[in-house]
């Protein structure tokens, strides 16, 4: 991936991220696995609406959420290999 396409990747994530925290704060009084259930659908919904123009141009579902696969479980490894941090 190029620089600028990393570079958007990260900013406009961030900002979807902010905003679907700020969302789940619609529906207080869940429990954390419905509120990461919820946050999890939405993200998946637009995940599913990026790669619908590749699907309906024939591309392999399977293929593309194998890539997706893979980003996420690097992603998640960066995550569990940063040392915790008080907030």
């Amino acid at each position: 991936m190029s620089d600028a396409a990393m570079q958007f990747s990260n900013r406009v994530g961030e900002e979807l991220f902010q905003l679907l925290t700020k969302r789940l704060e619609e529906i207080p009084g869940e429990s954390n696995f419905d509120r990461y259930s919820a946050a999890l659908g939405a993200t998946l919904i637009a995940v599913a609406e990026v790669l619908r123009d590749p699907v309906e141009k024939g591309a392999a579902p399977e293929k593309l959420v194998g890539f997706a696969s893979q980003w996420l479980n690097a992603l998640l490894e960066q995550i569990k290999q940063k040392p915790a941090t008080d907030a």
